[in-house]
């Protein structure tokens, strides 16, 4: 047995019924602590799904000098970051609309030198850390009510000097080797440019006078090829369908309120296009409008159904909930992928997926329901050829999506123009994108505005902060799409983000935020918010690209003077000085640091160019001077 390295995370003595063991395997770096069933059980739910019924608890172990710090992500939507200290203070809760169990997925705890990191590595689905007040407990969700015999949810205690490591560690366990970033070149959704018509878009549930969606979406189209704006695949989202309770399509203002209720059939919705349903040559109104636009790759929205859908038959073949409803046999899914085929689809991003956890409890209520539910969607994505996206995903969906290759792209933040201070999401972004990035998984920013809007402008007429979200989007890894509204797309903005042809300058893996900048501080105002992405050519070079923004929170009354913060490039990786290109103000420098100083929402883009190499080849007008030859 190999000795017990320094760990931050003690783990205490077993509370449970009866048939419950817990046992602790130690490794050359760090533990797996194991909850396995030596038998059938049944009934041992505890009622609250942050409250396991069996446990062990987890004390932070004191050490001289620093305080610790703590990184989790909340058990929800686009796996919320929550950060804290000894006090475990977490905000579960920070928006009315934003609420979360104090349940967490994975933890991150630092002090000084020394990085122990808690994450799953099976029965995902089924454990949680859980803040108990001022303690934490890791065990099987108190929704989990029934077990076989043997079944083993296993936690992976990772310890070492940072968080690159611990993850990096985790990452090939996880994946059974250093994971790879997923192909990009064979979904028209990760290799070109998009347009979105999701939450915060200009044609959510939005139309122009006189017009249907699909029209509007439709001219919007029409309108960017004809001013050379290259899109390629075009997202139709949840207004294509039916819901329970149906969300009116509007010429005039802002659908703030998403009601959770599921779909009724995913089928065209009668108003949101021109054409009837169904004509006599048998093809529906998406066939005709898609033939119409010249037939380009479709992404489709989709959400989980509701209890009062024809879908749902009886309880032998469906668990029904109060607020959605899901087949027993995943097999029933299959007809959606059918349909998506013949509409021309080249991804379905499977959206609400918190509500599919959380919707139904008999999802929870068993090991490996969610995880099959998964599983037979990536099959039934990879007999078709059409890819998938997670959106909502809670963390336990994101980290088994690296096991299903089909899932071509992760949202990893809540919807553009969800919060009042974009930064909020800026951070959370960069955050997740730190730990599904280590998974070879490519992330979706969500869809963004290009233009700065005039004075008085309509809010769905620009977005002051185009530039950054532009910038973000294209460093995603993934998708990168557009919802402007008609005639308001700054031609430039998109054009940094992807060659002449609409193809995505792409970076290695997704932006970022280094070690340092993971635990709050940037939002406290510690220190400005740094974020990395690297792009690997053929011949082997590496080129970094570093993004500075000001987040400080704008709760803090810290005046308007500028933020001014160091970057080492030794804190990033990269000994000695290099070739450094600060790409807004055309300046070169050779620096073994990166300074700047910047006011709240700014921004700075950096490019560090590998030993040998001057830091202003490549395209200087685009985000990605260089980018990655990884397909």
């Amino acid at each position: 047995m190999a000795a017990e390295p320094l760990t931050l995370v003690a783990i205490g003595e077993f509370t449970g019924p009866d048939g419950v063991e817990v046992s602790v395997e130690h490794t050359a770096g760090g533990r797996r602590v194991h909850l396995r069933s030596t038998r059938a059980l049944a009934g041992i739910a505890s009622g609250r799904f942050s409250r396991p019924a069996a446990s062990v608890p987890l004390t932070l172990v004191e050490t001289p000098g620093d305080e610790p710090q703590l990184l989790g992500l909340a058990f929800t939507q686009f796996a919320l970051p929550v950060v804290a200290g000894r006090d475990l203070a977490f905000d579960f809760r920070p928006a009315a609309n934003l609420q979360s169990p104090p349940a967490m997925g994975l933890l991150l705890v630092r002090t000084g030198a020394h990085t122990t990191l808690l994450a799953p590595l099976a029965g995902t689905h089924e454990q949680v850390i859980a803040v108990d007040g001022p303690a934490l407990r890791w065990g099987w969700h108190g929704d989990l009510d029934e077990v076989p015999a043997g079944f083993t949810a296993t936690l992976g205690v990772y310890e070492g000097d940072s968080p690159t490591h611990v993850l990096a560690a985790w990452a090939r366990e996880r994946c059974g080797g250093t994971p790879t970033i997923r192909r990009r070149d064979h979904n028209p959704l990760t290799s070109h440019l998009s347009y979105w018509t999701d939450n915060g878009a200009a044609y959510w549930y939005r139309t122009e006078p006189g017009q249907t969606i699909a029209t509007s979406v439709g001219n919007v189209v029409d309108d960017l090829r004809s001013r050379g704006v290259p899109v390629h695949a075009v997202e139709l989202d949840s207004w294509f369908y039916r819901h329970e309770t149906p969300r009116p399509i509007d010429e005039i203002g802002y659908p703030h309120e998403v009601p959770p209720t599921g779909m009724m059939e995913w089928l065209p919705r009668s108003d949101a296009f021109d054409a009837a349903p169904i004509r006599a040559d048998g093809r529906d109104a998406i066939e005709r409008w898609t033939a119409a636009l010249g037939n380009p790759p479709l992404a489709f929205h989709a959400r989980h159904i509701s209890p009062a859908s024809p879908y749902v038959t009886d309880d032998s073949e469906w668990w029904v909930d109060d607020l959605a409803a899901q087949p027993k046999d995943p097999a029933f899914f299959r007809r959606w992928f059918d349909d998506a085929l013949r509409w021309g689809a080249c991804c379905i991003e499977q959206d609400w997926m918190l509500m599919y956890w959380f919707g139904v409890r008999a999802l929870r209520a068993a090991p490996g329901r969610a995880l099959a539910w998964q599983r037979a969607l990536a099959q039934h994505a990879a007999d078709t050829g059409i890819g998938l996206m997670w959106c909502m995903a809670t963390p336990a969906d994101m980290f088994e999506a690296a096991t299903l290759d089909e899932v071509i792209a992760i949202r990893t933040s809540d919807d553009y123009r969800f919060a009042a201070d974009p930064a909020f999401l800026w951070i959370w972004y960069l955050t997740v994108n730190r730990i599904t990035g280590a998974l070879g998984l490519p992330a979706f920013k969500d869809v963004f505005f290009t233009q700065a809007p005039p004075p008085g402008a309509d809010p769905i007429d620009g977005d002051p902060h185009s530039e950054l979200e532009a910038l973000l989007a294209c460093m995603s890894a993934g998708p990168v799409g557009i919802g402007d509204r008609i005639g308001h797309t700054d031609v430039d903005v998109v054009r940094r983000t992807c060659d002449d042809d609409g193809r995505i300058r792409h970076v290695d893996r997704p932006l970022a935020l280094i070690d340092d900048c993971l635990f709050g501080g940037p939002a406290r105002g510690e220190r400005l918010a740094w974020a990395t992405a690297t792009a690997t050519t053929s011949c082997g070079e590496v080129w970094t690209y570093v993004v500075a923004v000001n987040v400080t929170s704008g709760d803090l009354d810290e005046g308007d003077a500028p933020l001014a913060d160091v970057l080492p490039l030794a804190e990033i990786g990269i000994d000695g000085p290099r070739s450094v290109l600060a790409w807004r103000r055309r300046t070169l420098t050779e620096a073994d640091r990166l300074e700047v100083a910047l006011a709240r929402r700014d921004w700075a883009l950096f490019v560090v160019a590998p030993s040998g190499r001057s830091a202003d080849s490549g395209d200087l007008d685009r985000y990605v001077t260089v980018p990655s030859d990884l397909p």
